[in-house]
């Protein structure tokens, strides 16, 4: 976990040991799917990946982080829920670019001591049926992009705009405009978890994309004031898309692919033709999970995946990570983090060659 490894509590290990084993009796063949070549099994490269110590509030896994973003040199954190802590008022945090690239660069040392940015929703859990939270953020200037999810029965999702204060003393979410997203296909517990910031152009990206259980995968497209300018066709993706970066100048953007042990049969995974093309690295090969960010591009003609193979992750020897926010971190990198699994994380993995 950190550089010490924070340690996961007994009740977080209870917790996570049938989801795991659960995972492991799902796959009982192996690790490796059945379509990958045997002379690529455990022969992909993986990053590793260096944990960032957080402070403050974030030490708990109870922040229950849902995606990142960056406004200016700051990175944000949302929380899914960001009145978590019922003893203070709603909170987005924030750390600066600089202190997480002295942490990187051995100039400074000690936890990430995050900032709270306070948080206006203006009611708007009361306002949505069935509110479950918040997943995704992003930003154009001053103007705040978040997603929205609502309980499964609802079949829908919604995008949500706010204003953000230069000096981060609030962020506080408007009334309108306001979007509605309906869910693409009927998976427990899956939303639009992607939000995809690029020009005057907005992506929302749902959870699901596996060829079995969304017949027609795309992307929700916005211009900047939430009118809806069509669907982008999407590739399929097994497992879980759950973040993306920004966009590109020239459209491409990485996404978060993840497969959780114990929740992985709620996604139906087909056999996976970017393990078939490039391999699995050598963790990836004795573990049921699946940790990785994939290249996407927007072109005239829809969304498509680059020849850049995927980044795989190298495992943790550890819990499983669900990772569930992603940023680039200038050409170094990307900055990942994960939700309460198997705690707070903040993690840093280089760029592929």
């Amino acid at each position: 976990m950190w550089g010490e490894e924070k340690p996961v509590g007994w009740r977080a290990r209870a917790l996570l040991l049938p989801l795991v084993l659960a995972g492991c009796a799902s796959n009982p063949a192996g690790r490796v799917p059945a379509d990958v070549p045997t002379e690529l099994q455990g022969t992909a490269p993986e990053q590793v990946v260096t944990l960032l110590p957080l402070g403050g509030a974030l030490r708990s896994e109870n922040a229950e982080l849902s995606g990142l973003a960056w406004y200016g040199e700051h990175l944000v954190m949302l929380p899914q829920y960001p009145d978590w802590q019922r003893d203070g008022s709603p909170c987005l945090y924030t750390v600066s670019k600089a202190d997480v690239l002295a942490r990187l660069d051995d100039t400074a040392s000690g936890p990430l001591e995050p900032r709270c940015i306070p948080f206006d929703s203006g009611g708007l859990e009361k306002r949505i049926p069935g509110f479950e939270g918040y997943e995704a953020i992003g930003f154009v200037g001053d103007q705040a992009y978040l997603s929205v999810e609502a309980r499964q029965g609802t079949g829908k999702g919604f995008l949500v705009t706010g204003r953000i204060a230069p000096d981060l003393s609030v962020l506080k979410l408007e009334a309108s405009p306001m979007a509605s997203l309906a869910l693409p296909a009927r998976v427990s517990n899956a939303g639009f978890e992607t939000l995809v910031v690029g020009g005057e152009r907005l992506l929302a990206l749902y959870e699901a994309n596996g060829a079995r259980v969304n017949q027609a995968p795309a992307a929700e497209s916005f211009d900047r004031a939430l009118s809806p300018s069509g669907k982008l066709t999407l590739p399929a993706i097994e497992y879980r898309v759950t973040d993306a970066t920004s966009m590109d100048s020239e459209g491409r953007f990485w996404v978060m692919n993840y497969s959780f042990p114990g929740t992985s049969h709620a996604y139906e995974p087909a056999p996976d033709p970017l393990m078939a093309r490039y391999g699995t690295g050598p963790t990836h090969a004795r573990k049921p999970q699946v940790e990785r960010l994939i290249e996407l591009q927007v072109r005239p003609t829809g969304i498509v995946l680059t020849e850049r193979p995927p980044l795989q992750l190298r495992l943790s020897d550890e819990a499983p990570r669900n990772w569930e926010g992603v940023v680039r971190l200038e050409d170094r990198g990307f900055l990942l983090v994960t939700d309460k699994f198997p705690g707070t994380l903040l993690g840093f993995v280089p760029s592929p060659p």
